[in-house]
């Protein structure tokens, strides 16, 4: 008979299963690390960081931009990091979302705390309690508990503060509170941060912003509104010294051929129609009109010249001493010439290389249509003409630059914004500062235990809690 070993083995030995991570410890972990201060610390900082570069790099514009002023090479990687469209990228929008959580996070982790001690009863407590508090104070007086509570409550009263109060067991409790929204002020500004990202965040996905080169008596289809805009007129008034002293557009809303309303608008004075804005944001020279040219026609065989004429804008003008016919049609004002398409245009914005097309109808026989140029005079000459034309000058036609912006979050936004400020300033200048009382009836009169505590500015409680002490002792029946 074989025997047995009074011993387990390793192996024979139950094990204690090792302790889990449950689901109460990780949600508290969790909501720990998202209501943390670190968290908040470094999202503000990386938001700061892109929002630097966002403002120093510009946003949205065309590649060969960004080409010229930071090369090829740096362009590419701006696109991988997505640094010509910051706002819109998916890691700038990860960041506000963290944000959002985390002040959210802090919100439900310490409001409710401060919610049910608004609202718990404060007067049942006990005389260890008061003595237990950093401010407290022991009186006996002459009286009786009721003349001294009233006392007490009509003071509290004329101080600002709510009372509250309890008779019971031959003793009055008194509970007095005031500046309770102080201590919901830095919720409300925590709470604030999350109502300004999610309207801008609407404003940045649902809304949009343009900017769009206008002429006076034009009118524009503005495709987000279904609707047009006509620019009625367009000026600027200038200071005695020739300074600008505002730029003015005058436009007309057209919605199925009527007119909806018109209103001058001016910097900082825009036109607001279906939550779309129209700012005054710039004016300039037009880069293919003009109002007016002036030409010098000269005699090809003496090179003098015989008339000077102001051309108005695609308006045929009649010389019939000279047999001619001229009209301006065309205007560029930094002539290039596309070889592929085989068209003119204008290269840039600016009166760089200015040149105007003219329609030529001589003696009915010489018919042409000649660009000409205002610093080349003599670069082309018309065949079979027995004129050469030059520009000499030219009036450009203004154009205005309207900013057109439609921001869904707004609205949201400034709900945020006032929630801050008022948040700001309930948490700074108003504290919350309880008080509580027990009179109790002794040989001598009331014995009166009082203690209190603010959640700020103690130094300032301290004082008035030893002028509240002093104030006691003249109480009396």
């Amino acid at each position: 008979m074989n025997s047995r070993q009074d011993t387990l083995t390793e192996q024979d030995t139950p094990r204690t299963p090792a302790p889990g991570v449950g689901w109460e410890e990780f949600s508290r972990e969790l909501v720990a690390f998202f209501a943390s201060i670190k968290l908040a610390m470094f999202l503000f900082l990386f938001i700061a960081i892109t929002a630097t570069i966002g403002t120093v790099i510009q946003q949205g514009e065309r590649p060969e931009t960004y080409i010229q002023e930071y090369g090829e090479e740096a362009y590419r990687w701006f696109l991988r990091l997505g640094f010509t469209d910051v706002y819109h990228t998916w890691w700038f929008t990860s960041l506000l979302g963290l944000l959002c959580v985390n002040s959210l996070t802090c919100f439900y982790k310490r409001f409710p705390a401060v919610w049910r001690s608004m609202k718990q009863d404060k007067v049942s407590v006990s005389l260890a309690f008061i003595k237990g508090m950093k401010q407290q104070t022991e009186v006996t007086l002459p009286g009786t508990k009721e003349s001294i509570a009233q006392q007490m409550a009509q003071h509290y009263v004329a101080k600002g503060y709510r009372v509250l109060a309890k008779n019971e067991g031959g003793e009055v409790t008194l509970y007095a509170t005031k500046g309770v929204m102080g201590r919901v002020g830095a919720h409300m500004a925590h709470l604030s941060a999350t109502v300004i990202v999610l309207g801008g965040l609407l404003g940045s996905y649902y809304g949009f912003q343009e900017f769009g080169v206008c002429l006076e008596g034009q009118t524009y289809h503005i495709p987000r509104g279904n609707f047009d805009l006509k620019v009625e007129k367009f000026w600027i008034d200038y200071h005695e010294n020739g300074a600008v002293k505002s730029y003015n557009s005058t436009l007309t809303v057209l919605e199925g051929g009527e007119s909806k309303m018109t209103k001058t608008i001016t910097v900082n004075d825009p036109l607001v129609y279906k939550g779309i804005w129209f700012y005054q944001s710039s004016y300039g020279d037009a880069w293919d009109q003009i109002e007016v040219a002036r030409i010098n026609i000269k005699d090809k065989e003496s090179e003098k010249v015989v008339k000077t004429i102001d051309l108005e804008w695609q308006k045929e003008q009649t010389l019939s001493e000279l047999n001619l016919k001229l009209a301006i049609t065309d205007f560029v004002a930094d002539f290039a010439f596309n070889s592929t398409e085989k068209k003119v245009y204008s290269k840039t914005i600016e009166h760089a290389n200015p040149a105007i097309k003219l329609t030529v109808n001589e003696r009915s026989t010489v018919q042409a249509t000649p660009w000409i140029f205002y610093q080349f005079p003599d670069l082309f000459e018309i065949k079979d003409s027995k004129y050469q034309f030059e520009l000499v000058g030219y009036k450009p036609k203004k154009y205005t630059g309207l900013q057109i912006a439609k921001n869904p979050g707004i609205n949201i936004v400034w709900i945020g914004s006032t929630m801050i400020v008022v948040g700001i300033t309930l948490s700074s200048f108003i504290y919350h500062r309880r008080l509580w009382t027990k009179i109790i009836p002794s040989a001598d009169g009331v014995t009166v235990h009082v203690g209190g505590a603010t959640h700020k500015s103690q130094i300032d409680f301290q004082k008035e809690f030893r002028r509240l002490s002093e104030k006691i002792r003249t109480f009396s029946a």
